[in-house]
């Protein structure tokens, strides 16, 4: 065969009437060559065959040149072509016109549905709904006014022309590089025809539906594209454009000579001219394609102008309204302007910021005060009530004494038969009251109830039925003037409430009938003293009546009601034989074969030079040794029980004072009390606990003042030392110790101190307080003293009244003037060495002590004793033994092992349990809860400064990051949020650290004294919600409006929200872990690195590292809630993004619960941070 090749013949003016022609000449050239066999077309060059021809399918011959096209209707192979075998035309000849068009449409969706499927086939990740995508994409209709224009300008080829399955396939599988696209059969190296240019077509000649896989042959009636539809170079086919294309057909530039607005060029030659739409691909290669900025397309084919108050993006199909708030005054808007938004809800978080900032404090001092008048009133009127009291008494004491004078001159006037009554003992029996005092006045018992408005409602209750004094007749056998027994003295409860429908006692005790007419009993005391004026009246009362009676009432109790006023606390005595500690690791001794007992209702005074082992002594009685190890016996009330099962009834006060600074007096007082406090304790004897430590501590004046911090000052040191021994004393202890707790104190305030705790002694409390040296006179409050020499070893142990005789008995005699704890202080040190001993050495004091008691000697004062026993005096002083030399490895091998050592012992101690054997229950789980919750939010409500402060650098950095965050639709946004991950999280986490660092030393102590440390850590987490939820508002209220992407701001903040909330239990972790300063530099690290990971190239181990990074899930969930708004013509774009940082489209909801996973776990590992680290100070 002839070597052929296919020339272009110019068209003339009368065959372009017909619309299109083709004109083929074949010339001879050269030899034959012939197809290889097998191939269903020459194949390409790459073969290494010789160029091959290219001829028509068998049966298909080519139109000649000069046939006329089939009318619009109909579509018939041109005269002179065979059809294939099988052919079926899918527009027969004769169909209407309106059929037609129905059956070209049906195609197109054929066409569409295939192109959507393999859309999804091809990106799931970024299509979930197929069908819904498709509607978005390409949702035009029958009558869509540029598939009428196509099916006229292609006389009814249109079908003819639309891409088929394979070709879709081949199209989308080169979709990274259309520009060099896939040789095929229509298009290659040796086969190049006009439908193969970019933004033209060709109609097919073979048999395939639009389902099918083989690309069928396209070589005949070459045509631009239509509008609507886009040709990509290559392929020789149509595809419609999606919605939010406009794809007009091309324009020649005669400047650039690019055929406009798509840029591409057509191959030279005279006939050939620009067609439409070339190709649909991501923005960023096919944005010419995309209905421009400013301009919104219903259709493919028309574009109109954002009118005025309407804005327009990159692809819209219609026009949004802008906002009321926004500024949209021009035409053409590519997108609203949201500043007005933002500076107007700058405005609002502003204002309500500082209107909470200034009257959180004159709220709560409305409330303090409303309290505040109602507990003076109450105070003023027990104290009235109580003088009343006394000068009755007084009058009855004479009234007495006159009664019996005259009883002794009527008796020896009258008649000696029988002598005179003697009312002595029942008059004196009165003074004592054994009923409520308060309501004792010279004119009779008043009941009276103070209201909430201050108002008083009294009855008055006759003190008897007749008078005291009144004499009357006795009976026959007995003198007439003789006085008669007083009648009984009627004691009522508490004043009950003046309701009309209450039922009261009457005056002579019966019982008074409601509105309903039926007899109640009275209520309880606790049923009762409901009100906060009838509380305050209770405590008062109970206060001024101890003040009045004396402490010998006191340790008997003085009934009220039913009630009893005080009680004696469950005993504890504690008694220690040999008892010794060591440190762990180390085995350095401490304390030194220490024996003795400290008794309930004794104060002792434990005393000695530093470094003898004072706390460690009484540590070592509380159960809070947790870094040495004990030898010995430790006996409770006779049994050897661990400590810490009475660890609910032991109050322990610390050497530091350490309360909380924003809570008053008051507050600090009444939390401790909540929890500590047995739980069916009612709120009225509550109320008494506090009110009572309040007076005998001398708070009252300052119980409304904050105790203040290091940056806010508060009440005095003096002060906050008593504060500081008040905790632990309103929890009602049976074993109180005490650290220090008159170092810094005046002597007026130590006294008050002693006072206090002298009471709690009358009560059956067990007293161990810590001294240094105190005056003679608080020395001699004290009931017992025990002194340590250095070494932990006891010199003395036993009554104040015998110390100065002990020592003088061993040749320690106090000079005059001088202070004996002073002395004797001095005698321990070895500064004072008395006269008739001038070898005198203190460390004989112990041996001393151990033969003058009897007890057992230690192995290492058995040579030391047995010398002094021999000599009957003091010994010279020992020749000190030259200390072991350590090499540097043995010294550190010793602290490696002590750390080891204490740290398995604190991990042990963590998660043990012990029996409560102390008979006291206290709030359970959840009531704690309450209570702590409670007392943290009025801690955030006095922090308003600190939050106001947060908010406010929130804010800033909205408006900073907003504009520079580069959200722009060529990317999607997907890098205008690394700046959020960074800055949010770093502010988020420095602000939480505040959550549990600047609490650890109050946490410590309350989880010394039986606070649930779940219910703290829950607490805590609870009231942080408040920020969890305000700091992503405030935050997005200037990042969003300022950088306007497409997502929702509700999408936003579910993203912010979740974000915020999985850092701040990392924040958590860091602060309960690490001290404050290396908790902030984790604080700003993480947050960088986290991000980092995921902004830089990702290959080998840091793509691994990535999916542990919190920051890919916040960021891939804003990205997607972004994504998820770009439709139609946009899915292209957003597979290709998406792709590319490895996203899904339906993975959103997975990111947030990942999220939030990372929260919890957060926390858990920061609970049982809380749990183990530390343990050791919270015990």
């Amino acid at each position: 065969m002839a070597n052929l090749r296919l020339v272009r013949c110019r068209s003339t003016p009368d065959i372009a009437k017909l619309r299109l022609t083709l004109c083929v000449v074949f010339i001879v050239w050269g030899s034959v060559v012939e197809a290889q066999p097998g191939l269903p077309f020459p194949p390409p060059a790459s073969f290494g065959l010789a160029p091959p021809v290219i001829i028509p399918p068998p049966g298909v011959a080519l139109p000649p040149p000069g046939v006329a096209l089939p009318p619009p209707g109909g579509f018939t192979v041109p005269p002179g072509t065979v059809a294939p075998p099988g052919y079926v035309n899918p527009v027969p000849p004769g169909t209407s016109e309106d059929q037609a068009r129905l059956i070209v449409y049906k195609q197109i969706q054929t066409m569409t549905a295939n192109l959507t499927s393999e859309l999804e086939r091809k990106y799931s990740f970024c299509i979930t709904d197929g069908e819904r995508e498709r509607d978005e994409v390409f949702g035009f209709g029958p009558d869509s006014p540029f598939l009428n224009k196509c099916f006229q300008d292609t006389d009814g080829t249109i079908s003819q022309r639309l891409c088929g399955m394979g070709e879709v396939k081949l199209y989308f599988s080169n979709i990274k590089d259309l520009d060099n696209p896939t040789p095929n059969l229509n298009c290659n190296a040796t086969s190049w025809t006009l439908g193969c240019e970019a933004g033209w077509a060709a109609a097919k000649i073979t048999q395939g539906g639009l389902d099918s896989d083989v690309i069928p042959v396209r070589n005949i009636l070459p045509l631009p594209c239509c509008e609507g539809f886009f040709c990509p170079r290559g392929l020789s086919c149509m595809i419609p454009c999606p919605l939010g294309a406009y794809c007009p057909r091309a324009e020649l530039n005669e400047t650039s000579g690019l055929c406009d607005p798509y840029g591409y060029q057509m191959s030279q030659g005279e006939e050939l001219k620009c067609g439409g739409a070339d190709k649909w691909a991501d923005v960023q290669s096919s944005e010419k394609i995309f209905c421009p900025a400013g301009k919104y397309c219903p259709s493919t084919v028309i574009a109109y102008n954002c009118t005025k108050g309407f804005y327009c993006r990159l692809g819209s199909t219609k026009q949004e309204r802008c906002s009321q708030l926004t500024t949209c005054s021009g035409e053409q808007l590519e997108k609203e302007n949201l500043t007005g938004v933002g500076g107007l809800i700058i405005a609002i978080l502003t204002i309500t910021l500082l209107l909470v900032f200034t009257c959180s404090d004159w709220l709560m001092d409305i409330r303090k005060k409303r309290k505040s008048k109602a507990r003076d009133l109450a105070q003023r009127q027990a104290v009235e009530r109580i003088s009343g009291l006394e000068r009755w008494s007084k009058a009855k004491e004479a009234a007495k004494r006159g009664a019996t004078n005259f009883s002794r001159k009527l008796s020896k006037g009258v008649s000696r038969k029988r002598p005179a009554y003697d009312r002595s003992g029942e008059l004196q029996s009165l003074s004592t009251f054994g009923g409520a005092p308060s309501h004792f006045s010279p004119h009779g018992l008043m009941g009276t109830r103070i209201s909430e408005d201050d108002s008083f409602h009294a009855a008055s209750i006759p003190l008897s039925p007749a008078p005291l004094d009144t004499l009357t007749e006795s009976s026959d056998e007995g003198d007439l003037y003789a006085p008669n027994p007083a009648p009984p003295v009627v004691i009522p409860d508490f004043p009950v409430p003046d309701d009309n429908d209450s039922v009261r006692k009457s005056k002579d005790g019966s019982l008074r009938k409601s509105k309903d007419g039926k007899a109640k009993k009275p209520s309880t005391v606790s049923e009762i003293r409901q009100s906060q004026s009838q509380i305050f009246a209770y405590a008062y009362g109970q206060i001024e009546k101890e003040k009045v009676f004396g402490s010998q009432d006191l340790e008997g109790g003085i009934e009220y009601g039913t009630q009893m006023i005080t009680k004696m606390r469950p005993p504890i005595e504690l008694s220690f034989v040999d008892l010794s500690l060591f440190l762990k690791g180390s085995g350095k001794k401490i304390l030194s074969n220490v024996t003795g007992k400290l008794s309930p209702g004794r104060v002792t005074a434990v005393m000695g030079p530093s470094g003898a082992g004072k706390t460690t002594f009484l540590n070592a009685l509380a159960g809070k040794a947790t870094h040495s190890r004990t030898t010995g016996a430790v006996f409770i009330n006779d049994k050897p029980d661990s400590i810490q099962s009475y660890k609910s009834i032991i109050g322990f006060v610390p050497q530091d004072d350490i309360v909380h600074g924003n809570l008053t007096v008051e507050e600090n007082l009444w939390f401790s009390a909540s929890y500590r406090l047995p739980v069916n304790m009612p709120k009225c004897d509550r109320v008494l606990v506090v009110e009572r430590i309040i007076a005998a501590l001398g708070l009252g004046p300052i119980r409304d003042s904050q105790v203040g911090t290091v940056e806010k000052r508060g009440i005095s040191g003096g002060q906050r030392k008593r504060v500081n021994v008040g905790l632990e004393m309103v929890m009602e202890p049976s074993l109180l110790i005490l650290d220090e707790p008159t170092s810094g104190l005046d002597s007026t305030s130590s006294r008050l101190v002693l006072q206090a705790l002298r009471r709690e002694a009358s009560m059956g409390v067990n007293v161990g307080v810590v001294l240094h040296q105190p005056s003679y006179g608080l020395f001699k409050m004290f009931d017992d003293v025990m002194f340590l020499a250095k070494g932990g070893r006891t010199v003395y142990l036993g009554p104040v009244s015998e110390v100065e005789d002990y020592f003088a008995g061993i040749g320690l005699v106090v000079p005059e003037r001088i202070n004996p704890p002073d002395h004797y202080m001095d005698a321990l040190e070895g500064i004072v060495v008395p006269p008739d001993q001038p070898d005198f050495d203190p460390k004989n004091l112990p041996v001393m002590w151990m033969i003058n008691k009897g007890y057992n000697i230690p192995a290492d004062l058995s040579a030391m004793a047995a010398e002094f026993q021999r000599s009957g005096k003091s010994m010279k002083k020992p020749k000190k033994k030259p200390k072991r030399n350590t090499t540097f490895f043995q010294d550190f091998w010793s602290e490696i092992r002590t750390f080891v050592i204490v740290k398995k012992d604190s991990i042990m101690n963590s998660f043990q349990r012990v029996e409560n054997k102390s008979g006291r229950v206290t709030p359970g789980f959840f009531s704690q809860f309450f209570i702590i919750f409670r007392r943290l939010a009025k801690q955030r409500f006095r922090e308003a400064r600190v939050q106001f402060q947060d908010y406010i650098i929130l804010l800033m950095a909205g408006a900073c990051l907003g504009p520079l965050s580069n959200m722009k639709d060529t990317t999607l946004g997907t890098g205008g949020y690394f700046y959020t991950l960074i800055a949010l999280a770093l502010l988020v986490m420095i602000a939480s650290l505040r959550t549990f660092s600047n609490d650890k030393l109050t946490f410590w102590r309350e989880s010394a004294s039986g606070i649930n440390r779940g219910a703290y850590f829950l607490a805590k987490d609870v009231v942080d919600l408040f920020n969890v939820v305000i700091k992503p508002v405030i935050y997005l209220s200037m990042f969003y409006f300022f950088s306007n992407p497409r997502s929702t701001f509700a999408s936003n903040f579910t993203v912010t929200l979740v974000l915020v909330y999985c850092v701040t239990g990392i924040a958590y972790i860091c602060s309960i872990l690490l001290q404050p300063a290396p908790a902030q530099l984790w604080s700003v690290f993480l947050p960088i690195l986290a991000t980092l990971i995921i902004s830089v190239k990702r290959t080998g181990a840091l793509l691994t590292f990535q999916y542990f990074s919190y920051a890919r899930y916040a960021n891939e969930a804003y990205v997607i809630a972004n994504a998820a708004n770009y439709r139609g013509v946009w899915i292209i774009t957003r597979c290709a993004v998406l792709q590319g940082q490895n996203y899904a489209i339906d993975h959103w909801m997975r990111c947030l619960i990942i999220l939030v996973a990372y929260g919890v776990a957060a926390r858990l590992i920061a609970v049982i941070c809380l749990f183990t680290s530390n343990r050791s100070k919270q015990k």
